[in-house]
């Protein structure tokens, strides 16, 4: 039986000891504008900033694409979480105990995570049957408890003591009944807020085909959102704005044992545009170190190119041919820091490929490296025009040719853009009215008169409730109003345009009423209300008084 949610007092208290300018700045850049901190929109591409972080009411607001909130409402949207592990990791950044008799209730989720962490443990407590192979590969005991690695016995699913329909979905057994992971070495894979959400299993002798095999896609595994290693990874690429994006589980591993522990990896598949989106917002700078052969070349170019969709010029890294991350940070650690203290732009990367090319294929190359940046030709003109110079003048290339050479990119913007909702200041000055007691919650007009959705919410939310809940009891319950609530509370407004607000919402509220009246004595009263109504007839009990 689940033991009870997070209570609104504790919600209330644990807002009230934390300072939202600094949760928010350890994900994002802030700079002090008057009064407020602005920065560019984590949630959404911007050039102007539009995101502002209010110390004095602790909500933050983005007027571009209008998400807003309080500090519990930033984490859980920046770091896709749910509410419950929002409050959790809000405690977590702040020092802060988080109750234990706190919890969720139970779910079958929370069934299937608690299974997937019972069996990562009892792989992890038989990792002494493969001593020997890590020995071998250079895993130390730390390395081994960070990342949870295991072995499983051929008859694992006998000891697990997990129901097995449980198993069936973690896929550690199949539809038949058999271990999917017989005899391999385990690495669980980590969602970014921590859960176990599946398996990787390495193969431990020659006779084993394929040598990796991984869970299935499943209801909490999607492999093209997840990093192997950003869970471990996430507070160091927080703390230095930089991430390593290597190619597997291993590589991570391994340079994480050297000391470099921001490398995350894509999940046995190419870097998506998901991965790149998660790290972009945890990170100003990505460095992509991949294997120093051909696959790896290849795998440079096409993260480059997700990267330059996102308006991101990631670094490169190229370890020695032959070598990877994995080899390059067990033979030569010291090696490895100074490439990765030293990473290639972007840029005089695509550029030195050209130049080592020979003669006869470099035209061939041309193209390639063109088309990794062609994103910015919408994105960045200026940008791109200055990386066409400089590709012109390394190459001799004439800059007409190079132009032709630009593959016809279709721009997203359109496909992306951002629908702000749109909000009548009128409607806001009236909500804000109510919020601040000087316009009364019972007030007898309906609901349809208010053009923004959620205005209309808000004004239905507080007539039923008969009084104005607190930000923090709206947010919890109804998440979506979070914006709207922190923009009307970042908007001044004053008497006179609260009192004209009301006078235009009293009248609409008049207009339908005539329209839905038959009687010719009652629709001669209402018509002379409507003429007559103006701010200045009086006082907000005066105008008011027009609907009763």
């Amino acid at each position: 039986m689940g033991r009870k949610k997070i209570p609104h007092s504790f919600v209330e208290d644990l807002l009230s000891r934390v300072d939202i300018v600094d949760i928010v700045s350890r994900y994002v850049s802030l700079r002090q504008v008057g009064r407020n901190f602005s920065a560019l929109c984590p949630f959404h591409p911007e050039k102007t900033p539009s995101f502002v972080v209010s110390p004095e009411k602790q909500i933050f607001k983005c007027f571009g694409c209008g998400v807003g909130g309080n500090a519990i409402t930033f984490i859980e949207k920046y770091e896709n979480l749910s509410f419950y592990e929002a409050v959790k990791r809000l405690c977590e950044l702040s020092g802060i105990e988080f109750p234990s008799e706190f919890s969720e209730e139970d779910s079958e989720a929370d069934t299937v995570f608690e299974s997937a962490n019972k069996a990562a443990k009892f792989f992890h407590s038989k990792i002494d049957r493969i001593k020997e192979y890590l020995k071998a590969r250079s895993i130390d005991k730390t390395s081994a408890e960070r990342f949870l690695i295991g072995y499983a016995p051929a008859d694992y699913h006998n000891h697990l003591k997990i129901n097995r329909e449980i198993l069936k979905k973690l896929n550690l057994i199949t539809e038949k009944g058999y271990p999917f992971f017989k005899e391999r070495l385990i690495i669980p894979i980590f969602n970014h807020s921590g859960k176990i959400v599946a398996f990787g299993g390495r193969a431990l002798k020659a006779t084993q085909k394929p040598k990796y095999i991984n869970s299935p896609e499943s209801e909490i595994f999607h492999k093209n959102s997840i990093l192997y290693g950003f869970f471990q990874a996430k507070e160091r690429i927080l703390k230095e704005k930089e991430a390593v994006v290597v190619e597997g589980y291993f590589d991570v591993i391994s340079l994480f044992q050297a000391g470099i522990e921001k490398a995350v990896a894509p999940m046995g598949t190419s870097l998506t545009e998901n991965h790149a989106k998660t790290l972009k917002r945890y990170a100003n700078r990505i460095i992509l170190f991949f294997d120093g052969d051909e696959a790896g070349e290849k795998a440079t170019l096409r993260s480059s190119k997700i990267f330059t969709e996102l308006e991101v010029e990631p670094f490169i890294v190229r370890p020695p041919e032959g070598e990877d991350p994995d080899s390059l940070a067990k033979k030569s650690p010291e090696k490895l820091k100074k490439l990765l203290s030293e990473p290639i732009p972007l840029i005089r990367y695509l550029i030195e490929k050209v130049e080592k090319a020979p003669l006869e294929m470099q035209a061939e190359e041309i193209r390639k490296v063109i088309d990794v940046f062609s994103p910015m030709k919408d994105k960045n003109p200026f940008k791109f025009k200055k990386f066409l110079s400089e590709l012109s003048a390394v190459t001799g290339a004439d800059i007409k040719w190079l132009k032709k050479q630009v593959p016809q990119y279709r721009n997203r913007k359109d496909a992306e853009k951002i629908e702000k909702p749109i909000i009548p200041e009128y409607e806001k000055a009236f909500i804000k009215g109510m919020i601040e007691g000087k316009i009364p919650v019972n007030l007898d007009i309906s609901p349809n008169v208010f053009v923004s959705d959620d205005c209309r919410k808000l004004f239905v939310l507080f007539k039923m409730k008969g009084n104005i809940p607190s930000s923090i009891e709206i947010e919890q319950e109804y998440p979506e109003l979070g914006g709207t609530i922190a923009e009307i509370a970042l908007t001044e407004f004053t008497e006179e345009e609260i009192k004209a607000s009301l006078c235009r919402i009293v009248k609409k509220e008049l207009d339908r009423r005539l329209k839905n009246t038959k009687g010719f004595i009652d629709r001669k009263r209402l018509k002379e209300l409507c003429v007559n109504l103006t701010p200045e007839v009086g006082g907000i009990e005066e105008i008011i008084s027009c609907i009763h």
